[in-house]
């Protein structure tokens, strides 16, 4: 698979430089391209069939997800910088959806770039912080392999680097310090109901202070909170999710 350029975001702990895949499709322009890159591309059995584990036990494939649209959200519980923002945004645009009718239709995905960490039990919390938790929002882990395969095809970065030196944070759900963290890019894919890949948005979205949960927000950090105070100037949001959501829909 081809790798293109893409827009940069920030390096920082749960963040680093965007490396999304390149497709192919039609040039025709369409109002949601100013949001981030329009593609074509279906994804190989070999990703749609990887075997994801769901915070309730579930087994998990892409392929069971045929015709719904697909929204896929690189995720780490133990972030303190900008995946509180991605999930918090997430289950905002899948609530607004319900609302809307059309959440039967589609799949909400958080799946963890830090699956070492993120196991059932973490993840079913980190959940039970949106109570109630949107019905078709999953949280998903897997083994190393399965997730880097899915990483590797979808162009996300990420590495594995020790705290920087001081305190470490702690996790938010057990108290126990972090010894790392995982430094990865941020992008949201988005998945049509034959699965292939149609859309991604780059960096971290807007998300207002009060759809975070408190236990997150206190476990960021400056830079995170700064983050929510400051959003880039390129933040997408809600409202944009839901407008490719709308174009996947015609």
């Amino acid at each position: 698979m081809a790798l293109g350029a893409a827009v940069t975001v920030l390096a920082a702990a749960c963040s680093g430089p965007s490396h999304a895949a390149s497709r192919t499709s039609d040039a025709r322009p369409l109002p949601i391209d100013r949001l981030g890159t329009r593609l074509d591309s279906a994804l190989p059995a070999s990703v749609l069939r990887l075997p994801f584990t769901a915070s309730d036990g579930r087994t998990v494939r892409l392929s069971d997800l045929a015709g719904r649209s697909v929204v896929v959200s690189d995720a780490m519980t133990l972030c303190q910088e900008t995946c509180p923002l991605d999930t918090a945004t997430l289950v905002q645009t899948a609530r607004a959806e319900d609302s809307a009718g059309v959440g039967p239709d589609e799949t909400f995905l958080s799946i963890t770039v830090d699956p070492g960490r993120d196991t059932r039990t973490q993840l079913a919390a980190y959940r039970r912080l949106y109570s109630p938790p949107p019905a078709n929002w999953i949280a998903l882990t897997g083994s190393p392999a399965t997730v880097d395969a899915l990483w590797a095809y979808l162009g996300v970065w990420r590495a594995k680097v020790a705290e920087p030196t001081g305190p470490p944070p702690r996790n938010w759900r057990t108290g126990q310090p972090l010894a790392y963290d995982v430094q990865h890019s941020d992008e949201l894919f988005f998945l049509d109901r034959h699965g292939h890949e149609r859309f991604v948005l780059e960096g971290p979205p807007y998300a207002a202070r009060a759809s975070l949960p408190k236990a997150l927000y206190d476990f960021m950090n400056a830079r995170g909170r700064q983050n929510v105070s400051h959003p880039s100037e390129g933040a997408w949001t809600q409202s944009q999710a839901q407008q490719v959501l709308s174009w996947l829909r015609r």
